[in-house]
């Protein structure tokens, strides 16, 4: 059982002011609300074959993947589409295991994952499948009572109710439940899992294929990518949920997606389902102010700084590719991300458009002496408390972006605090200290696997940097400044001393130590200069950004909450979608093109033509090599029962609303049946997760027979084509 309840999201969470087209991630339980309006776009299903707790459904074969330890936060989305656990996801966010999948005798990434059967098949290790049992509205027994008491008050009761509701819908089930809130506060959900921790890799094309384009061709239109990788999900007795172990059989007789393999036409029906991590549409104009002048911006530069690092690095020593491949693609991945946001909002004119609405809420709260004296204060104490929160907001991306997801040796030497702990107590217990050691051991192994000295140091040196020269001084570490001022504040000499010095930074003295770590030996980590500085970090975030941080947002939570109260009245008999955050939503839309700037129209398909024209165009850019099976299958024109109009079409475009999370969702047609899977959007329209745009806002997908052709053509792994159903 775990419980986290999400009060107060960093930069508000909202339901839109005003509904543009079809625009919304909606809850699967909502669908019964929408479903006249998915009738009228094109669907062909009813809401129980969509939703249901009595039978069979699309939410039961749409899971997500997460990490083992943070099984609630799903980072990308696959599905279900056989009986023997087979699911379906993209190759982008699967690149790390493949990583770790890979040696230098297997290069699994130049030559793809190809299993041949299921004794080939490759456990994943810290990957877990959660799969939705149901979802029950919990808000009036979480919240009875507590209207008047304060923020902090409340979420104190929260959790100590949570847990007990969470408690007695899955106790002796072999389920686990979250409760997450929606609309501010205003309405709680809590959704119960089935979470399978024995997932293992069955399939994935080789990078030139699975990220054909690199990194110049993400978030941009045409594509020609075959993202796509296959898993198995494997149970333990009884078809349970179990944990990695030899005698685990394939899950069987769990609800899967048909794939259908008549391709699509323009403005055919189109539905997402996925676990999208999080918008934040019709935010206050002064949040959309902070991240335009500020946030995003930081984000920018600093992902910009860690990228130039890296590809210097990659430049001058290749062999170090195969290392750090799968996070320079996350790094530019989240890159130029931001930097879609930030065009977007400023070409959408975002601050001004908010500022309208804000003027009309306004004018519609004095309207009314009731409305006034309950409304009528809310969005002007947000922003007076908005002023001191945003500065906390910038030290949290700060931290996240230059020490937490940074160099690489701050996160792994935070790995070691528990250790420390256990000698700081008055007795030790000689059994857990070696039980922790026995962690570490395999997980230092795996750190000095594929990390690089040099490169770390360069990365440590710069985002320290950043830092110090960024951050004001009450919100700085004590060890950054003691330790810059004994060299003068040259950061490099610094680096360079601090990394010749410390045992974390040196594989065979770390391993050392940890064969012999006792209370006499313990120093030598508590006071390493690497630990010391990962530690200064930690605390200090804790100490002077969380817990300020926390206070403004308590401080503001009920006037938040009163100011979604005003736009869910003002927008009485409306059907509002709530933000994204982690929970199964969605989206439904039309296959469509669109037209990016003037004179520039995009078709909604693409073809293997494309990839060839690209590769030409591009000669001598390996992002752009093309194996040579696929050369020789096209020019054979051997596409088996692919084939459209004499070649095989790659990707399309649709208008379904998505965000990040949603990558690896299925996307379905009006009878329910996979026509593709979801991997990108449109930069021009990344701003969704802020405002949806009908004109621009597209998510693009792998044609499904893209994937079939692959699998069936140019694969060794030919014997998962038996397990699906097709469908015309």
């Amino acid at each position: 059982m775990k419980l986290r309840i999400w009060i107060l999201t960093l930069l508000f969470s909202a339901v839109a002011l005003q509904l543009k087209a079809d625009a919304g991630q909606w809850l699967p339980s909502q669908i019964g609300e929408k479903l006249a309006d998915m009738k009228k776009a094109g669907l062909k299903l009813s809401a129980e074959d969509i939703y249901s707790i009595n039978k069979a459904c699309i939410k039961d074969a749409v899971v997500g993947l997460s990490n083992s330890d943070l099984v609630f936060d799903p980072f990308c989305t696959g599905s279900f589409i056989s009986d023997s656990g087979l699911v379906m996801t993209n190759y982008h966010p699967m690149i790390r295991y493949i990583e770790m999948l890979s040696n230098a005798k297997n290069d699994f990434l130049k030559y793809g994952y190809w299993a041949e059967n299921r004794t080939q098949e490759s456990r994943c290790y810290g990957l877990a499948v959660v799969q939705l049992v149901r979802m029950v509205d919990v808000t009036e027994e979480l919240t009875a009572g507590t209207d008047t008491l304060s923020q902090a008050r409340k979420t104190e009761i929260y959790n100590e109710r949570g847990r007990k509701i969470v408690s007695r819908y899955t106790k002796g089930l072999g389920t686990k439940g979250n409760i997450a809130s929606l609309t501010a506060g205003n309405q709680f959900i809590l959704s119960i899992y089935k979470v399978y921790e024995d997932v293992r890799m069955v399939a994935a094309p080789p990078m030139v294929l699975g990220k054909f384009g690199g990194d110049a061709d993400n978030w941009m239109w045409p594509r020609h990518t075959c993202d796509f990788a296959l898993l198995r999900v494997y149970a333990g007795k009884n078809n349970a949920p179990a944990e990695y172990n030899k005698e685990n059989q394939p899950l069987h007789g769990n609800p899967f997606l048909k794939i259908s393999t008549s391709g699509v036409k323009e403005n055919d029906f189109a539905m997402v389902v996925g676990y999208p991590s999080s918008t934040k549409q019709y935010i206050p104009s002064f949040a959309i102010r902070y991240l335009v002048d500020e946030e995003l911006p930081s984000i920018i530069d600093i992902r910009a700084e860690k990228l130039k690092v890296l590809r210097e690095a990659m430049a001058a020593n290749p062999a170090i590719k195969l290392r750090y491949t799968a996070r320079i693609n996350s790094i530019t991945n989240k890159y130029l991300r931001a930097i879609g946001e930030l065009n977007g909002m400023k070409r959408m004119n975002l601050i001004a458009q908010k500022e309208a609405e804000e003027k009309e809420l306004t004018e519609w709260i004095n309207a009314n002496p009731q409305r006034k004296a309950k409304y009528g204060n809310a969005l002007p104490e947000m922003e007076r408390i908005y002023k001191k929160l945003k500065v906390y907001n910038l030290a949290t991306v700060y931290f996240e972006e230059t020490a937490l997801y940074g160099s690489e040796v701050i996160p792994f030497a935070g790995k070691f605090e528990k250790m420390v702990q256990m000698f700081s107590r008055k007795k030790v217990n000689k059994v857990a200290v070696a039980g922790e050691v026995k962690k570490l051991k395999p997980l230092t192994e795996q750190f000095f696997g594929s990390w690089d000295y040099e490169v770390d140091r360069l990365m440590y040196r710069n985002m320290i940097f950043r830092y110090f020269g960024k951050m004001p001084d009450e919100l700085k570490p004590k060890d950054m400044i003691d330790e810059l001022k004994i060299y003068g504040g040259d950061i490099e000499k610094y680096s360079q001393e601090v990394f010749k010095k410390s045992i974390i930074t040196h594989k065979d003295s770390l391993m050392k130590f940890l064969e012999r770590v006792d209370s006499s030996t313990i120093g030598k980590l508590t006071g390493d200069p690497v630990y010391k500085m990962a530690l200064s970090f930690y605390r200090t975030n804790v100490a002077r950004v969380i817990n300020q941080k926390k206070a403004f947002q308590n401080e503001q939570a009920d006037h938040y909450r009163i100011y979604m109260q005003a736009i869910l009245e003002k927008n009485t008999g409306k059907k509002l979608s709530p933000d994204a955050n982690q929970t199964q939503r969605i989206s439904y839309g039309k296959v469509s093109g669109c037209v990016s700037a003037d004179g520039m129209e995009y078709k909604y398909y693409t073809t293997l033509d494309g990839l060839f024209e690209k590769n030409v165009k591009f000669s001598g850019n390996e992002d752009y090599l093309i194996p040579r099976k696929i050369r020789e299958l096209n020019a054979k024109k051997d596409f088996g029962t692919y084939a459209q109009e004499g070649t095989i079409r790659t990707c399309f475009m649709t208008t379904c609303h998505t965000s990040s999370g949603n990558s690896g969702s299925p996307v379905l047609n009006a009878k329910g049946n996979v026509i593709g899977l979801n991997f990108d959007r449109l930069a021009d329209g990344v701003a969704s997760d802020y405002r949806y745009l009908p004109e621009l806002s597209r998510n693009i997908c792998v044609d499904i027979r893209y994937m079939l052709f692959v699998l069936d053509k140019y694969s060794p792994s030919k014997y998962v084509l038996k397990e699906m159903k097709f469908v015309k």
